[in-house]
């Protein structure tokens, strides 16, 4: 059976066609459309150039859904709803939507770690943080929409305004999209700098996290500022959860450089944790492909 997953993200939208087996056999990228209207016609082109290779469709959305009623709600990337019972040929009996948090979480512990542990947090980063939720071996949804975890608030800093429209979000701060923008603005101050150098070749903001690379001093305050605060989100989400291992994941994923050992070499100098030992941190096993997996398994573990 092959399932033509979707990963939707405040940026692009990546897709693939997926095997039992989970070989992604045809795979592609496309900007995120604008409008809902926009949206299902992308939808609908890509289905109507597949229609015989796959048997279901899944979608991984960035906010909030209604599964019962096959709707994505809204999200801080994307603001508006999409009802996707108006896509070509829709029949719920072979079609599955999810949170994208949600999907890049399930797949990692069902592949990776179900005979490990039993409690697992995901966060993806790309244009926002996503999260996912595992405890006590199930994806945790509350009321329905639970693992918003970049919109945890860490900082009361006014200056920090979320897509989501609070002040001090996580996502605000840390996502990949920020690091990104930093390391331009890095650029316009040295362009000189090893790490401005870096990034002219690469064109990747997780490069500040290379510790191969000499930083300047602006650098490492930037980096530092940057790991205190993805380090305060990791920490608060432990003691909410006391979970037994983090997994980041997202477009990073594939470029992660030194990130999981700066924030283990942050976490270990700057907490205690009495009693008790701080998570795992680790990377996603499917990178930046989690989403598409994710989304397939759903459909195939139906």
């Amino acid at each position: 059976m092959n399932i033509l997953a979707f990963d939707v993200g405040g940026t692009s939208m990546k897709y693939g066609i997926v095997s039992s087996s989970l070989e992604i056999i045809k795979k592609g990228i496309l900007d995120t459309p604008e409008n809902e209207t926009e949206f299902l016609n992308a939808i609908n082109q890509i289905i109507e150039s597949h229609k015989n290779n796959y048997e279901k469709i899944s979608i991984a959305m960035p906010g909030f859904i209604n599964k019962n009623e096959n709707k994505f709600l809204y999200g801080t990337n994307i603001k508006f709803e999409v009802d996707f019972k108006k896509i070509i040929n829709f029949n719920s009996d072979n079609f599955y939507l999810d949170n994208d948090g949600n999907v890049a979480a399930y797949a990692e512990y069902i592949q990776k770690y179900s005979k490990e542990y039993k409690n697992l947090i995901m966060l993806t980063f790309g244009t926002g943080i996503g999260g996912g939720i595992i405890l006590e071996g199930k994806l945790y949804r509350g009321a329905g929409s639970a693992g918003e975890l970049g919109h945890i608030i860490v900082s009361d800093s006014q200056n920090n305004i979320c897509n989501c429209g609070k002040r001090g979000c996580l996502e605000s701060i840390v996502s990949a999209r920020v690091w990104t923008e930093k390391c331009n603005e890095l650029k316009l101050i040295d362009k000189s700098s090893d790490l401005s150098k870096a990034y002219d070749k690469l064109g990747v903001g997780s490069i500040i996290f290379d510790k191969s690379i000499k930083l300047n001093a602006k650098e490492l305050e930037v980096r530092e500022n940057l790991l205190f605060y993805l380090s305060r989100g990791l920490v608060s989400i432990f003691e909410i959860f006391n979970n037994d291992i983090f997994l980041l994941g997202g477009t990073m994923a594939d470029n992660p450089y030194d990130l999981k050992s700066l924030l283990n070499e942050y976490i270990k100098i700057n907490y205690e944790f009495e009693a008790r030992k701080f998570p795992l941190i680790e990377i996603s096993n499917f990178k930046s492909a989690s989403g598409v997996l994710g989304a397939a398994i759903l459909a195939l573990n139906d």
